[in-house]
């Protein structure tokens, strides 16, 4: 969703830097996630679909891979936020400069 908000800004920051700084800061924020789920997804060889699928249905229970499998949940929650924030942000920046070019 898409709104326009007032921010105050000193006047030698133009919205452009202001978006292509958010959008730096939103892929740092999905990098650091999608690194963190990348360790579980090497420890147990598999992504996190699997990995669920694999807890829920497995017949003994492993107090070790559901707490895996809840942080694992958690990370993997956080950076699909981050990238659809990163996508929401390139896509107004592109309209940005679009309307700055044309």
């Amino acid at each position: 969703m898409i709104a326009k908000r007032t921010v105050n800004v000193p006047r030698w920051l133009a919205e452009n830097e202001i978006l292509a700084m958010s959008l730096s800061h939103a892929t740092t924020k999905y990098e650091y996630y999608a690194s963190r789920e990348r360790v579980f997804s090497a420890k147990y060889g598999c992504d996190f679909k699997s990995f669920k699928q694999r807890v829920e249905s497995a017949k003994e229970e492993s107090f070790t891979e559901w707490d895996d499998l809840i942080a694992w949940e958690a990370l993997d929650a956080a950076s699909r936020e981050w990238k659809s924030r990163y996508e929401e942000l390139r896509a107004c920046l592109k309209r940005q400069v679009g309307a700055v070019l044309f």
